[in-house]
């Protein structure tokens, strides 16, 4: 497959995310939530998260944002259903190196989604808005707000 032909294919994972992103919307009971919010661009994200001994159970996103940062949610919450916080941890790592341009060494243990953002490296600005929901979810293990929060 040509670099063109993987550019393509990319950037139709990220559209197809933006546009119908996956785990959208409130969990009605969940045991950890956090906020993001990116001051350059404006987008804010609200994410869910329902964890019961260590293991992410189900995990949801509000937000108002950019493609790119919509789609990232979408993906990120579609890989970690029913994953450890460590998994969390080594998915996260190697997420930074893809936007870093330094994910040889992740082809093989990330899913092909995530790697879609290996396109990003060509826009550092958008850096921040694809890493928004990681960072959030990161805040959001670091706060469990109790075993049946809902509104």
């Amino acid at each position: 497959m040509s670099e063109t032909d993987l550019q393509e294919l990319y950037q139709s994972i990220l559209i197809q995310h933006s546009k119908s992103p996956l785990h959208y919307g409130k969990l009605e009971k969940y045991t950890h939530f956090s906020e993001g919010y990116n001051a350059l661009c404006g987008d804010a994200i609200s994410i869910y998260l329902s964890v019961k001994q260590g293991t992410i159970e189900k995990a949801s996103f509000e937000s108002a944002s950019c493609a790119i940062c919509k789609a990232s949610a979408s993906i990120l919450l579609e890989a970690i259903a029913g994953t450890s916080e460590q998994s969390f941890s080594k998915m996260q790592n190697g997420f930074s190196q893809i936007l870093d341009g330094d994910a040889k060494d992740e082809s093989d243990t990330l899913s092909s989604d995530i790697l879609a953002f290996q396109g990003i490296q060509q826009f550092p600005s958008r850096k921040n808005c694809a890493l928004l929901p990681w960072s959030t979810l990161e805040k959001a293990l670091d706060s469990k707000i109790g075993d049946s929060a809902s509104d």
